[in-house]
């Protein structure tokens, strides 16, 4: 059974940075851990992601994100996006999940019982079907994502790119690429090949807002070198934010990456 997070771990993680609104669900159908790094915001939704980058935020309204790995840093993520549905079978008898198996109504275990060979071999047709579609999505840094986007199940949105509102995505989107429309297609991309080839290489979201220092951010022909100057002079730090895992238990645990061993160390809060 669903809850909402609790005043209290909420609490715990805002004293982090982590700002979760009371409306926030983390799992689907059922709670699971959620791991968020430093700052962010998350806002009204339900939410099956396992991780979350800093500086990011999302949600409002009906926003509902499920069958997500990671969202990126300095992601925005507007309100009623809905990102990795359930899919159904287009050329069986019927689309009704029923006859694959799902039985939330109740009372039809005396028609799997009597159909047992028909409904296995409905299920394997339609994991096999669907085989290139059980990826999670995967949404890069510094991505966009506007109003009530939607966003199919296996896709991988890359840095920097833009998804315009309503538009329904399909297919991958490459770095820095806007694309919009029904189905969703680029309809250009931000800037010419050789920034976005400079801005893929330098990742500055990897060293948070230390990178932007004293940067131009409303001129990319200024900001690049400068940008670069910074990670090159050390002034840009590789970021390493407070991470907050939301527990499937309603507990709320803090931890750290640790390079040395490559791996998280839980901390004391």
């Amino acid at each position: 059974m669903q809850t909402h997070i609790s005043a209290a771990a909420r609490q715990v993680a805002e004293t982090h940075r982590v700002r979760i609104a009371p409306e926030v669900l983390f799992g689907f159908p059922a709670p699971k851990d959620t791991l968020l790094e430093a700052p962010v915001s998350i806002r009204r939704g339900v939410y099956d992601i396992d991780f979350i980058g800093a500086y990011s935020y999302m949600g409002g309204r009906e926003t509902f994100i499920r069958h997500v790995s990671s969202i990126g840093r300095f992601c925005s993520i507007a309100s009623n996006v809905i990102a990795g549905q359930v899919e159904h079978p287009t050329d069986f008898l019927s689309s009704s999940p029923i006859l694959t198996g799902f039985d939330e109504m109740g009372d039809l275990g005396w028609f799997y019982d009597q159909n047992r060979d028909a409904v296995g071999k409905a299920i394997n047709a339609l994991r096999s079907s669907m085989a290139n579609r059980t990826e999670k999505i995967r949404i890069g840094n510094d991505v966009w994502i506007g109003e009530g986007a939607f966003i199919r199940r296996g896709v991988t949105i890359g840095d920097g790119a833009i998804v315009a509102a309503r538009a329904v995505v399909t297919k991958d989107a490459p770095p820095y690429a806007i694309v919009g429309g029904i189905p969703g297609k680029i309809l250009r991309y931000r800037f010419d090949e050789p920034i976005v080839e400079k801005l893929l290489e330098l990742q500055w979201w990897n060293y948070g807002l230390t990178a932007l220092d004293g940067v131009d951010f409303t001129d990319i022909h200024e900001a690049l070198p400068m940008i670069e100057h910074n990670i090159t002079a050390g002034i840009a730090q590789p970021y390493e934010g407070t991470l907050v895992n939301m527990e499937a238990n309603g507990e709320t645990t803090i931890w750290r990456y640790d390079p040395e061993k490559n791996e998280l160390v839980k901390r004391d809060r």
